[in-house]
């Protein structure tokens, strides 16, 4: 089954992450529930944001069509494709999906 969200956070560590401003997602990811994989579709990313194949990343998202909801979906993933910013459609391998209700915030 195939879950559209919309990206409010990506954290690379606990120093380097990047987060929505103005209102502005960072992007639209779907979730394939069948291969555990979290393709963006779309990306407001930095021109300068890299993403490694190889590094984990703790990706936040919130279900389209209930953003209004307090529910955050965290996302630990892998990413299985090199890619900057918007250049690419970018795949995560999903190793881990927690709910929190009550913001955006991950250990």
């Amino acid at each position: 089954m195939l879950k559209e969200y919309h990206i409010v956070r990506v954290r690379v560590s606990k120093t380097e992450y990047y987060s929505m401003q103005e209102n502005a997602y960072l992007g639209l990811a779907v979730y394939d529930e069948t291969d555990s994989r979290l393709r963006f579709t779309e990306s407001h990313f930095q021109a300068d944001q890299q993403f490694n194949a190889g590094q984990e990343y703790k990706i936040s998202g919130k279900v389209v069509g209930e953003e209004e909801k307090a529910a955050v979906t965290n996302f630990t993933a892998k990413c299985v494709e090199d890619g900057s910013g918007a250049d690419k459609a970018l795949s995560f391998k999903v190793t881990e999906i927690k709910v929190k209700e009550d913001g955006v915030t991950m250990k």
